[in-house]
């Protein structure tokens, strides 16, 4: 018999807020006015997992937008030009998070930094948040240890849903019952055999 479910932790890029690198690779080239190209090549892997993990913050992407324009750069474009990469929020499965939090506790558990809340849609709310930048680690890694002993019950209590299969491995690996997010009717499917909401 499966443990009495004690916290939800969703994922957000990808599950929560749909996102789109091409998207944001146009909303760059546009706002510094250079080729989609170039503004791909200056928002290397290596920059977006210092931000990620809390080694940098959105001021690193400023400079390098900065070079890259040719023009100053402030924190605060930067941060809106990184936020670019998502679409509108996934309605139907915040409605659901909404339901479940009448239920049990619902929060996020992201690689990403904590500015990314302003994607959020209005009146959303999910708590706890764990970000990865704030914890200084990124999935899969020892950042479950951390969320893990920070939610305060046992590992097969938490329902973990997020769209990498890597982080949902690492996840069942700890215990964490974990769903791998395909699809809103999936996601819904699975909580609805787990008795939720």
């Amino acid at each position: 018999m499966k443990a009495q479910p004690g916290i939800v932790l969703f994922d957000l890029g990808g599950v929560l807020l749909p996102f789109d690198q091409a998207k944001r690779v146009r909303a760059v080239a546009e706002a510094l006015r250079v080729t989609e190209f170039a503004a791909s090549a200056a928002m290397t892997p290596e920059l977006f997992a210092r931000l990620g993990d809390g080694r940098r913050d959105e001021a690193e992407f400023a400079a390098a937008f900065t070079d890259l324009a040719g023009r100053h750069v402030t924190a605060a474009e930067a941060k809106d030009l990184i936020i670019s990469v998502f679409e509108a929020p996934n309605a139907p499965l915040w409605a659901f998070a909404a339901t479940l939090a009448r239920r049990i506790t619902v929060g996020a558990f992201s690689d990403n930094p904590a500015f990314v809340s302003e994607a959020f849609p209005a009146g959303a709310r999910l708590a706890p948040l764990f970000w990865s930048s704030e914890i200084g680690a990124l999935k899969p890694s020892a950042a479950f240890d951390w969320v893990e002993a920070s939610v305060g019950v046992a590992p097969e209590r938490i329902i973990f849903v997020d769209d990498t299969l890597a982080n949902v491995d690492a996840a069942r690996a700890r215990g964490w019952d974990a769903i791998l997010f395909r699809s809103n009717d999936d996601v819904i499917a699975e909580f609805a055999q787990r008795g939720l909401p």
